[in-house]
């Protein structure tokens, strides 16, 4: 015959259920300072304030009657705090005191993870800062009249001097035009302005081909000068 287990099941008079642990300490407490005098209570309470309490103990509370409080709310205020007691202690997690001593070597491995997360998010900061400073921001509607100005020179290259060094086929032509005044940047490009912008393309582009051309009547008088006889 199996005996039953009784630790789980339902009371069968629930007025007669065993008061927990943490209820009886505190009745047991509130009756002790019934018992003390004035002075001794505030020593007794001084005490208990200085006594060191291990991890996961349910703090037990003090009851004191407010200055101009009622009796109905000195009460409920008991009541709330008792039941508040009694949910604590039905929802308390399991002692392990044998476990109690690996919280050092937990306490120092988390101050690491929490030192590598602050390293990370501090370089995550720079970096982004780092980024910001070579981002211009450009508000809503605001015109550019000419273009940005380089005050620095890019590693691995030569003096500025050097670059530009070698002409241009069309720099000559294009002498005349490269020196017109800037003209504010238009969001939208009107017709006038993509005419002349035409106009412009199709002039170089015609100056090249005469270029080109001129090049081909030389090149071929200069044959025709080694053919002839002497």
């Amino acid at each position: 015959r199996k005996e039953r287990k009784v630790d789980n099941m339902k009371p069968k008079h629930p007025e007669e259920q065993e008061i927990p642990f943490r209820l009886r300490e505190l009745i047991r407490s509130r009756e002790a300072m019934k018992r003390l005098g004035p002075g001794k209570r505030k020593a007794a309470e001084k005490k208990q304030q200085q006594k060191p309490k291990s991890k996961g103990d349910i703090q037990v509370p003090r009851f004191r009657r407010g200055k101009g409080e009622s009796e109905r709310s000195y009460i409920c205020r008991m009541e709330q705090e008792v039941q508040h007691v009694l949910f604590l202690t039905e929802n308390q997690l399991q002692r392990e005191p044998e476990r109690e001593d690996t919280a050092p070597e937990k306490s120092q491995r988390k101050k690491e993870f929490q030192k590598k997360k602050l390293e990370k998010a501090r370089k995550k900061k720079e970096d982004m800062l780092e980024k910001s400073l070579f981002q211009d921001t450009v508000a809503f509607g605001e015109v550019v009249t000419q273009p940005p100005t380089i005050t620095s020179r890019p590693r691995g290259r030569g003096p500025a001097e050097q670059a530009g060094r070698k002409r241009l086929l069309l720099t000559p032509q294009l002498g005349r035009t490269q020196a017109s005044p800037a003209s504010p940047v238009s969001p939208v490009m009107s017709m006038a302005r993509r005419r002349i912008l035409e106009e412009e393309r199709a002039r170089v582009i015609q100056a090249y081909r005469d270029i080109q051309r001129r090049k081909e009547l030389q090149r071929e008088r200069s044959q025709a000068g080694h053919r002839a006889p002497h």
